[in-house]
């Protein structure tokens, strides 16, 4: 029985009954647990494209355990599409509209027992991730599944730097590379939004090897009838978020990111997610796991491999399994399966793609740490697509106000190898909306492997070369981003993660003190009002409360 529908007052009960034998359903149907079905299903984003068919068989799985299942939607723009231009001021906004819009539907249309949250995509998962732990009801997530590529990762590299030189003409590149994405389906790269499904799953919240397993495939709907039949049991039993997810879990998730050398946006998502629970969680305490966690997988582009072939290998629980000790094993999931449980059953079936710890790729995680006198609480790298020789690097600043001013010089022929091309007014509350710069990163590919990115915006997980983004304090900030002029000398150093402008404290105070941000708001309401109350990048990003 819908126990949440069945506590209203009877009048109120009748009523809303009726309304629901108006959608076509039996009085006897509104007597079942009520499972709501959240999708972002649409026709702009091939990760999406398969979540109708998803939903419709997760519906089959709460309607063989006796429940009755309720569909609404929410937001989920593609980053593909908004990559290089102003639309990408967007995306990152966007996480607050989708956690907001089904905080709203869900407690306006209180009598759900239980939710199946159907997601992929970069900033839709953490979107979503962050409602479930808001709402705090009986919830379960399940992503649409990843491409399984028709060309190789080398090959979709050649056809872009083809098209950068002129050799081939647009129509070639468009068409040759989606066959990178021959069939609906996600990225098939460890990108943020590979990456945040497989938090979705290290956190429990997902069925056991559901985040990689690929798209249009019979083993994708199986796991979508099996996400219905569990939420029905896990409602019944009101087993919420809070029942099993703790600091442990997020540990435990945090390590997965740092064995898979995972996006760098996940640094934006899991501090964000597990605000919602009131857990703290800054760069530096990810930055801290990442030098005790070995990394353990080559996916791209971390190496040739695709998600589909990390699936095969054995997905997120081989990755628990092989990083062992490691992991907080009395951590549950949504079945309330522990870790040691779920890891006791993977298989390992390729240590090519997850190495084993004792033999890892390296023995410390993707992401580091980066501070100096330009980035005084944060700077991020992915060391992990860093080109050998790069680990050191000094070379003279190319300041550019804004993405577009960039990709000018880039496509004009102003920047040369040796250049560190800094961006700012990119950042949270600057841009507003924090814009990715992963186009940026590849157009300075064609140049060669000699020069850097250095910005307080932020990277795809399938970015490569040494790209430093979410620098803060960020330039609307008064960061000391704010302040770098064209020619001054920036040192850079991995291995001692710093990163420097040679300038004398002295002169840093001078500038800083005659500097005053730029105003970058009036672009659109909704940016207006996400730049007034963001908070910093390195706690997630997340709306300060007022």
């Amino acid at each position: 029985m819908g126990e949440k529908l069945e506590s209203l007052p009877r009048f109120t009960r009748a009523l809303i009954k009726s309304h629901l034998i108006a959608c076509g359903f039996s009085y006897e149907d509104t007597e079942k647990p009520i499972i709501g079905i959240v999708n972002s299903w649409n026709e702009f984003n091939h990760g999406h494209i398969p979540q109708r068919e998803i939903a419709d068989k997760v519906k089959d799985g709460v309607r063989a355990k006796g429940g009755l299942p309720l569909e609404f939607n929410t937001i989920g723009p593609c980053d593909a599409l908004a990559q290089g231009y102003e639309a990408m001021d967007f995306i990152l906004p966007s996480r607050e509209v989708i956690a907001d819009s089904i905080e709203a539907m869900v407690l306006s249309q209180n009598v759900i027992d239980g939710l199946v949250f159907i997601s992929s995509c970069d900033k839709i998962t953490p979107g979503m991730l962050m409602a479930i732990l808001r709402l705090n009801i009986p919830s379960i997530h399940i992503c649409s599944g990843t491409c399984t590529p028709a060309i190789s990762f080398a090959d979709s590299k050649k056809l872009r730097n083809e098209f950068l030189t002129g050799k081939i003409s647009e129509r070639e590149l468009a068409e040759g590379n989606a066959r990178l994405y021959p069939q609906p389906g996600i990225c098939p790269y460890i990108g943020t939004a590979q990456s945040m499904n497989c938090v979705a799953e290290a956190l429990g919240l997902a069925l056991p090897g559901s985040a990689a397993c690929p798209s249009c495939t019979n083993e994708r709907l199986t796991y979508a009838i099996r996400t219905g039949e569990t939420i029905v049991d896990v409602a019944v039993k009101k087993y919420k978020p809070s029942d099993f997810i703790d600091k442990n879990s997020f540990d435990n998730a945090l390590m997965v990111m740092a064995a898979l050398a995972a996006s760098m946006n996940h640094l934006l998502h899991v501090p964000a997610v597990a605000s919602e629970f009131d857990i703290n969680i800054d760069f530096d305490y990810i930055g801290e796991i990442n030098s005790r966690t070995p990394q353990l997988c080559t996916v791209n582009p971390n190496g040739e491999y695709s998600m589909a072939d990390f699936a095969h290998a054995g997905g997120v629980p081989a990755v628990l399994k092989q990083l062992g000790d490691l992991i907080n094993g009395e951590c549950k999931n949504v079945e309330g399966k522990t870790m040691k449980e779920i890891t006791s059953e993977a298989v390992v079936r390729d240590e090519r793609i997850i190495r084993p710890s004792v033999d890892p790729v390296s023995k410390t995680g993707g992401i580091v740490i980066l501070k100096g006198n330009i980035a005084r609480n944060n700077a991020v790298v992915k060391r992990s697509t860093i080109p050998a020789g790069m680990m050191k690097f000094t070379g003279p600043a190319r300041v550019f106000d804004g993405e577009e001013q960039a990709t000018d010089a880039i496509e004009n022929g102003l920047i040369h190898e040796g250049d560190i091309v800094v961006i700012r007014y990119v950042g949270p509350k600057g841009g507003p909306g924090m814009r990715e710069l992963h186009r940026v990163a590849g157009a300075l590919k064609s140049i060669g492997e000699k020069v850097a990115v250095v910005t307080e915006g932020r990277f795809s997980g399938a970015t490569g070369g040494l790209a430093i983004g979410y620098l803060g304090p960020e330039s609307a900030e008064g960061g000391a981003i704010g302040i770098l002029r064209d020619g001054d000398i920036i040192d850079i150093d991995i291995e001692k993660k710093s990163i420097n402008a040679v300038l004398t404290d002295r002169e840093i105070e001078k500038r800083l003190a005659n500097f005053v941000p730029k105003n970058t708001t009036g672009k659109a309401k909704l940016l207006d009002e996400y730049a007034k109350r963001v908070g910093p990048v390195n706690n997630g990003a997340v709306r300060l409360r007022q």
